[in-house]
């Protein structure tokens, strides 16, 4: 059973807006472009976190590890350097570089480690700089916050 034989008025009202009012030219390829950038941010974000490089540290074993992230947003770069403290626990050295507002100033940041255990903050410094000491293993995020909404960045969860 074909379409016209389904559903007759429905092929006539397909064929007389076929005739009356065509879609534009190229318009399913300019709708698709549309919603591919709708959510390019995010995508660009996940794509540098991908970004992972492991180091080994001195000439110790490969246990000791340091692990390097990188989360990317529109104007703001967060990287983090993972090291161990010890068999179950790491330490989170982070790095905030972002771009001033109209009067050159950058608002003041306080990171968020969230993880199942609990979370815990630190204030970033002048210079984009925060640290967190003795995290346990885990699924983790890392949230930054300011006294304005424009402010915040959260990254994805992420494993240490």
């Amino acid at each position: 059973m074909n379409a016209e034989e389904r559903d007759p008025l429905l092929v006539a009202v397909k064929r007389m807006y076929e005739e009356l009012d065509p879609p534009p030219a190229g318009l399913t390829e300019r709708v698709l472009v549309a919603l591919a950038v709708d959510d390019l941010d995010l995508e660009y974000e996940l794509l540098t976190m991908v970004y992972r490089s492991q180091q080994l540290a001195g000439v110790r074993s490969g246990d000791d590890q340091k692990l390097v992230m990188e989360f990317t947003a529109v104007g703001i770069t967060v990287m983090l350097r993972i090291s161990p403290v010890d068999a179950g626990h790491r330490r989170i050295d982070g790095w905030v570089t972002r771009t001033a507002d109209a009067t050159g100033e950058t608002a003041e940041l306080t990171a968020s480690l969230w993880q199942e255990q609990g979370t815990q903050t630190a204030s970033v410094g002048t210079h984009g700089r925060f640290e967190f000491t003795g995290v346990p293993h885990g699924l983790t995020r890392l949230d930054l916050a300011g006294a304005d909404s424009d402010s915040a960045f959260r990254t994805t969860l992420f494993e240490i």
